[in-house]
């Protein structure tokens, strides 16, 4: 997930509130919101990234490893 930061005007930022409070959302909803009805208006598509999967091991299993240790006589 990324973030994205906007500098605005007190007038932009109170317009921005009011359309997302009009539409039954929260502002960074609305924003996304515009921004994707504005992307399919234009014609405009990305290329997905391929995401490797990772293997996400949960609670101490994590933490811990097995090291089998070789002896050489």
């Amino acid at each position: 997930m990324k973030s994205l930061f906007i500098r605005c005007s007190e007038e932009t930022y109170e317009l921005a509130h009011a359309l997302a409070k009009k539409e039954n959302r929260s502002l960074n909803k609305q924003i996304i919101h515009m921004i994707h009805n504005e992307a399919d208006d234009k014609g405009v598509v990305v290329e997905r990234k391929k995401v490797e999967s990772v293997q996400i091991k949960s609670g101490l299993t994590g933490l811990v490893g097995t090291k089998t240790q070789g002896f050489v006589d």
